[in-house]
């Protein structure tokens, strides 16, 4: 080939560059859009919102020869994930309190009218110092509240104002302590009686694996002396449990110091497909002070809404 021909030939090429550079640009240009196609298409989804789920109910029978009686049945309603709502019901008595807040979201006040749970605040604090039990503007008893350094509830001394019927105990201290984690370990009571003499218990928590029904309730110190106020409750510990109950045994005290066991009580748990707690089986057996036993079982039923 001459080298007249071999520069005709490359004269041509590079007539034709301006064209060809035009359609590789445009090749790439749509190369491009198909990447960004496929990575916004194949790229990872937003996470989802979890669920939330809340305790809605809380049922408590007595098993009595085989047949199951409602002894406690507690329920809670919820506005936009805030307790708006708590109910209380027993085979002697029934309470509906409706929960008012501040502006900033502190808990201020639950009532039905007549009765009412109205709570106080050391200037600083987060969590209520004091609460006062009320019905038709007078005052019934009166609570003080302590925390731990991680806002667990830490004692409740309960000084009653005007006597419940059929009761010697003019006044109740309670006293909580935890693990690291969190998990309540033991409850101790000293009731002191209308002679001003003193009666004391020790209870010990066993826990299986498992998130408890009110290891993410919303008002804990409500529940505690909302169930306080009616004096049918003994061991608000259960409020403040973050896991699956599985035993727990109390002790008589004198001073501080453990002496018999006065009651024992295990737990069977049931879960359902998303492992919550939806019932548990309690067998329990009590010693009275001459050495006599008494056995019961109660069946808990759990229920919970989610959102």
């Amino acid at each position: 080939m001459s080298v007249s021909s071999l520069f005709k030939g490359f004269s041509a090429q590079v007539g034709q560059l301006p064209e060809l550079l035009v359609v590789m640009t445009c090749r790439l240009s749509l190369l491009t859009i198909f990447c960004l196609l496929l990575w916004v298409g194949c790229k990872d989804k937003p996470n989802p919102e979890p669920v939330r789920c809340a305790v809605v109910s809380v049922t408590d029978q007595l098993d009595a020869g085989g047949r199951l009686t409602d002894q406690m049945l507690r329920s809670f309603t919820y506005t936009a994930g805030q307790l708006t709502q708590l109910a209380e019901r027993n085979t002697d008595r029934q309470l509906a309190l409706t929960v008012e807040y501040s502006t900033n979201g502190q808990l201020l006040r639950a009532s039905t009218g007549r009765f009412a749970l109205s709570f106080d605040y050391t200037p600083g604090q987060t969590l209520p110092s004091r609460a006062t039990s009320i019905q038709g503007g007078n005052p019934l008893a009166v609570y003080d509240l302590a925390y731990s350094a991680n806002n667990k509830l830490a004692r409740v001394f309960e000084n009653r104002q005007v006597l419940a019927s059929n009761s010697l105990v003019r006044s109740r201290e309670y006293l909580f302590t935890y693990d690291d984690n969190g998990n309540l370990l033991t409850e101790k009571l000293k009731s002191t009686l209308n002679d001003r003499t003193t009666v004391e218990q020790e209870t010990d928590f066993t826990y299986g694996t498992g998130m408890g029904p009110m290891a993410n309730f919303a008002q804990p110190v409500l529940l505690t002396v909302a169930a306080l106020s009616q004096y049918v409750e003994t061991m608000p510990a259960q409020f403040w449990q973050q896991r699956i109950l599985k035993e727990y045994k109390t002790y008589n005290a004198r001073n501080g110091v453990r002496s018999t066991v006065r009651e024992t009580a295990t737990f069977t748990p049931s879960l359902d497909g998303d492992n919550r707690l939806v019932g548990q089986e309690q067998n329990t057996v009590s010693t009275t002070g001459s050495g006599q036993t008494f056995t019961r079982r109660n069946k808990l039923t759990f229920a919970y809404g989610c959102q």
